[in-house]
């Protein structure tokens, strides 16, 4: 039995190791500017293991995403406006998952693990709706995507925008953050 624990544990780190390894690289190069062969290099392993573990590119990037985005996931229970804030501040930060997304959509691929995570938050989302306001009509599902979309187009047009409004990116930034909040903080008023 502790061959198995230690097992698990070997293949625990070797992944991890892989999706670090890949979010790093996403970060500095994007999405289609890397190698599998970059990823095995600066995780220290070799590359047949990535596809041992994550069969092909498209899967290993979906699961790199997913690692990153759990790094900004809110506990279930809340749903407020610091959630939003900070889904938009991970987009901001990452702006590669929002182009990998739109990418995916855009092709008509499935979105993997990605699609699975949406799924289970717009379900959540609709949960928390039916206790907290039963009686609303207020589709809390299509506002989450909306939501989600707006932070997603904007992580990649941020710099245009604030030049188009005359202000730094960093003070476009803050002001997206903040309506996104503001917005969702009247969504969840309202109903």
């Amino acid at each position: 039995m502790a061959t198995t624990s230690k097992g698990a544990r070997g293949r625990e780190a070797t992944c991890a190791a892989i999706l670090d390894a890949t979010g790093e690289i996403i970060s500095e190069i994007g999405i289609t500017g890397f190698t599998i062969s970059q990823v095995a290099r600066r995780a220290g392993i070799n590359r047949s293991l990535i596809y041992h573990y994550y069969q092909n590119r498209d899967n290993l990037v979906a699961h790199a995403i997913d690692r990153i985005m759990s790094r900004y996931d809110t506990p279930e229970s809340t749903l407020s406006g610091d959630a939003v804030a900070r889904s938009a501040r991970m987009y901001i930060e990452h702006p590669e998952i929002g182009r990998f997304i739109f990418q995916i959509l855009l092709s008509g691929n499935p979105l993997l693990r990605l699609g699975e995570r949406f799924t289970n938050t717009l379900a959540h989302v609709e949960s928390m709706r039916r206790q907290q306001v039963p009686d609303s009509a207020a589709d809390f599902t299509f506002s989450m995507i909306v939501l989600g979309l707006s932070q997603m187009a904007w992580s990649f047009s941020r710099k245009e925008l604030a030049n188009v409004l005359g202000i730094t990116v960093e003070e476009a930034d803050e002001r997206f953050v903040q309506e996104m909040r503001h917005v969702s903080e009247l969504g969840l008023k309202s109903t």
